[in-house]
């Protein structure tokens, strides 16, 4: 079976990620990505650090309201920003959202996630008409495998790939 090398997947496109995943950094740049810290940007993928996981009956109304604000608001609204950005070059561009499945980390982090699947599949659609992608990832995982698929979605390969939610199972 041939390996086949992710170089160049991404040469001249221009990478904002909000968030940290080592993983993700390292394909985008071996796939060719410029990484901006602000600005311009043709990519943007948010990964959002897991929340200290509590039993739901032990949540305080602050803490559920910070787990949507981290896993969903912070997300739409950085999309959103994204979004206008792309519009006013009259560019598409691609969204990348990255976080844990819904049953990881407690309820809280679930409404959070299931929510974002819904609001990943319906930019897709409403932004698909702008050249703008959005898609998900929802897993624990945080290696190499992790890496490609993020560099993959946000690729011109996966152009017609939009409102996708996507899941990595760890080996155990």
């Amino acid at each position: 079976m041939t390996r086949v090398e992710m170089t160049g997947w991404l040469k001249g496109k221009r990478a904002h990620i909000e968030g940290e995943s080592a993983a993700i950094e390292r394909a985008l740049e071996i796939a060719g990505a410029t990484l901006v810290g602000d600005g311009d940007c043709d990519i943007w993928v948010h990964v959002a650090p897991p929340p200290a996981i509590k039993p739901a009956h032990e949540l305080t109304h602050a803490e559920w309201r910070a787990s949507l604000d981290t896993g969903l608001d912070r997300r739409f609204l950085g999309a959103k920003a994204f979004a206008e950005q792309c519009r006013a070059r009259g560019q598409g561009g691609a969204v990348l959202f990255i976080g844990a499945p819904e049953q990881a980390l407690g309820a809280d982090q679930a409404a959070a996630a299931g929510a974002l699947g819904n609001l990943t599949k319906t930019l897709g659609v409403e932004w698909a008409r702008d050249g703008i992608r959005v898609n998900a990832i929802l897993t624990r995982e945080d290696g190499a495998t992790l890496g490609n698929l993020a560099a993959y979605l946000v690729s011109d390969y996966a152009a017609y790939v939009t409102g996708a939610v996507m899941g990595i199972t760890l080996d155990d």
